[in-house]
């Protein structure tokens, strides 16, 4: 390390020895190698100190500073008084770091000059993969370099510390400390936003937040009183820094934040209150809503129901309306009924109507609020025909047997009838009514059709208790073939189902396509053979990298029915040379594929669902697989067994793959995590091995609890990731693309629904 490294990067830490070797492995992993860490043991009870110190012993940058437990915001203020780098940042010890996010944010900084850099986020957790993180989607959606706050209001969202990289000299100029409380971040993060010259935005994932399985991380702890008191001292901090700095705009924003986040952690409270415990926690709402603007009229009904409650302090209409949100009553399908003195009006079926706490007009439903929500659940396709199937549900309303329903595709102004199969499945109350829809497209009938407005769009109308609503077919869900293979209308043109913009479900049209027909391995490469619509004289496969393109040569040769046709060659040596992965929990990667002509690089289109073509390169699985795009693209990764294969067989769930000379005949289970634990159970799968490949059988009946497990509202009642163990270690079982056409699997089983499914590409079974 030297004298004066670039980057000082401050890790408290207090038992977290499950997570802190993995915090600190992505810190050594950074591309920026000149860094400063400075690990702070805050009086760990744990094994965490003797993980900090044989890293610091192995690695000179890491350094332990030990003090009695103060707290998380008092450990960082430590830390941050050793740091002697240009830039600092802060890292929680239970989260992970992609190793190109330092040298990407220090880059940004130090072109722009702005006073500190903020990049985008992901969650992560064992069972649920890895997701995008709410509290970042908004702030983080576009890249923006030296922006401020005042020219983007949505950075009031942007709460957390530890996703930025701060200019030091900034940072000690304005002399920042974090208060010795929990949601220490915002105070401090608000402050900044305001003090910045400008800052840096970035839209790639910069840091990995885990979601703890035992939910004993500060942010899942919600409802305990002394966790509510630190979360208002945090808000009412945060009221004093806008009610100096911020503009009308800004303060707007963040007081949204606040009631949609933290109002609603402090009303939900009132579901488990102890009856002991109510009077202090009204005292505190009273506190924090004093000072919170009203919601504004865009605001959720509920939300506003919740801010009047408080306001009026009616623990008894907090207690119903907490308990409400939590047993379902907002999970989509709200029930409403006709007014009995005005029937063309209708009301929330929400508690407390009687209440003089809340304004009748609250419980008033526009009835333009009566929205037709449409999904699509799984598409099939061939190159004759697709068939989609879907749900459509208005919104409020329970759906009868006798609703009206149609569905049109829609070519420019001119709609086209189909035909339409209704059907029972989960509706938006959880419960099972006709909401479902199968209908198909005849895509031979559009061939040679010159009247067509591309891309083509489904449109369903469904009326309901009187009621008519028409909507666009929106995308579909985790699990779903999304982008099913497609269609070609000739040489020239190739039809793809897929999304477009607004999450619009449609048929889109590829102009000259470059096709693949056929990947293979062959003597430890990637073979890869297609047809090429518009002639070119050179070309060449190239994978995209962080570092530019890997150009792979390709021949070129003419076909007796005139098309061109070529054959490259992938040596994944070469791909993996140099390469790491972009995702530090699944440790995979994700490379684009391309044909580059001299007209452009234009995307492989793979029409079928074929299997991956996978090689073992480095002690890494190296697949070409079919993106959901309907796109080849270049997947590597860890060493792990995937399911390629997904099918119903009799009462039987059957899932196939391939070993990669793994040993899989023991360690396979379905893993169901214990409510708020570390705790799972594991359910062995038997496996047969066949030369390279295994498969198991899972007796769906075998899954179903004994007992129902209480839950978060919406959740299932049990929900399985199927794990492998392999060489000691745990891992959820990946599924790979071309797999995804065969789901979802829905089955009523002893009259429970289980749902075989993807989730993060990760398998699953739920059971609700």
């Amino acid at each position: 390390m030297s004298d004066t490294p670039l980057l000082s990067v401050v890790v408290p830490f207090y038992g977290v020895e499950d997570y802190l070797l993995e915090c600190l492995q992505s810190l050594q992993a950074q591309t920026l190698r000149d860094i400063q860490v400075v690990l702070v043991d805050d009086g760990s009870p744990d094994d965490s100190i003797e993980i900090a110190e044989a890293v610091a012993a192995s690695d000179e940058r890491f350094q332990v500073v030990r003090q009695a437990n103060a707290g998380l915001g008092p450990a960082r203020n430590t830390g941050q008084a050793h740091a002697v780098g240009e830039f600092l940042t802060f890292v929680d010890s239970d989260d992970i770091v992609p190793h190109r996010a330092y040298e990407q944010m220090v880059a940004s900084l130090r072109s722009s000059g702005s006073s500190f850099a903020v990049g985008n986020a992901r969650r992560f957790s064992r069972t649920s993969g890895v997701r995008q993180s709410w509290a970042h989607a908004r702030p983080c959606a576009k890249d923006a370099i030296a922006t401020h706050i005042l020219e983007r209001p949505t950075l009031a969202y942007d709460r957390m510390v530890w996703n930025k990289i701060y200019r030091r000299d900034f940072y000690e100029e304005y002399r920042y400390a974090f208060p010795p409380i929990k949601y220490e971040d915002w105070p401090v993060t608000m402050r900044a936003h305001l003090d910045a010259l400008t800052v840096d935005v970035l839209k790639t994932p910069t840091y990995y937040w885990r979601e703890r399985e035992s939910g004993d991380s500060i942010t899942q702890q919600v409802f305990k009183y002394e966790n509510l008191l630190d979360r208002v001292i945090s808000a009412e901090q945060v009221f004093d820094v806008l009610d100096r700095q911020a503009s009308p705009v800004v303060r707007s924003m963040a007081h949204r934040h606040l009631l949609e986040i933290d109002m609603v952690a402090i009303a939900q409270a009132f579901a488990v209150a102890e009856a002991s415990d109510v009077p202090r926690l009204l005292e505190l709402s009273l506190r924090f809503v004093e000072r919170l603007e009203p919601p504004h009229s865009g605001e959720s009904r509920y939300n506003t129901l919740q801010y009047h409650a408080l306001k009026a302090g009616d623990a008894d209409l907090l207690r119903e309306l907490a308990i409400f949100r939590d047993a379902g009553g907002l999970a989509g399908g709200t029930s409403v009924s006709r007014s009995r003195l005005k029937p063309w009006r209708w009301n929330l079926n929400y508690p407390g109507r009687t209440h003089r706490a809340t304004p009748n007009n609250l419980y008033e439903l526009p009835f333009t609020a009566l929205k037709l929500q449409t999904l699509v659940t799984s598409a099939r396709a061939t190159s004759e025909r697709l068939d989609i199937e879907a749900t459509a549900q208005i919104g409020h309303l329970q759906a009868g047997d006798d609703d009206a329903v149609a569905v049109n595709l829609v070519n420019g102004i001119t709609r086209i009838p189909l035909e339409v199969e209704t059907f029972d499945t989960i509706d938006a109350f959880r419960g099972r009514s006709r909401v479902g829809l199968r209908f198909g497209v005849d895509l031979e009938s559009l061939r040679g059709r010159h009247d067509l407005v591309w891309p083509l769009r489904f449109e369903v109308t469904r009326t309901s208790a009187g009621v008519t609503r028409t909507s666009p077919l929106t995308g579909a869900g985790a699990g779903s073939a999304q982008y099913p293979q497609g269609a070609f209308f000739g040489p020239s043109q190739f039809l793809q189902p897929g999304l477009t913009s607004g999450n619009v479900y449609c048929i889109h049209r590829v102009a000259f396509p470059t096709v693949v027909e056929v990947l293979e391995a062959s003597d430890g490469a990637f073979v890869v053979r297609g047809t090429i619509a518009e002639p070119a004289r050179n070309a060449a496969v190239v994978v995209v990298r962080p570092d530019g393109a890997l150009t792979f040569p390709a021949t070129l040769e003419s076909g007796l029915d005139g098309i061109q046709h070529f054959t490259a060659r992938l040596d994944p040596a070469v791909v993996l040379d140099g390469d790491s992965s972009d995702d530090p929990f699944l440790h995979t990667a994700t490379r684009r594929v391309a044909m580059r002509t001299e007209f452009g690089d234009v995307d492989l289109t793979w029409p079928g669902y074929d299997a991956d073509v996978e090689i073992t390169q480095d002690g890494r699985r190296v697949a070409l697989t079919r993106s959901r795009f309907g796109n080849a693209t270049l997947t590597f990764g860890p060493l792990v067994p995937h399911v390629d294969s997904a099918r119903q067989v009799g009462d039987d769930l059957l899932l196939e793959g391939t070993h990669l000379g793994l040993p899989v005949q023991e360690g396979l289970m379905w893993r169901l995590y214990l409510p708020d634990s570390d705790e799972h159970l594991d359910i062995p799968v038997a496996v047969d091995v066949d030369g390279s490949r295994w498969s198991s059988r899972t007796t769906l009946s075998s899954l179903l609890p004994d007992v129902d497990r209480p839950t978060q509202p919406g959740a299932p009642a049990a929900d399985y990731s199927l794990f492998f163990q392999t060489q000691g270690y745990d891992t959820p079982a990946p599924i790979v693309p071309s797999a995804l056409g065969a789901l979802p699997i829905e089955r009523l089983v002893a009259g429970r629904n289980v749902l075989v499914t993807s989730i993060a590409g990760s398998t699953r079974v739920q059971v609700r």
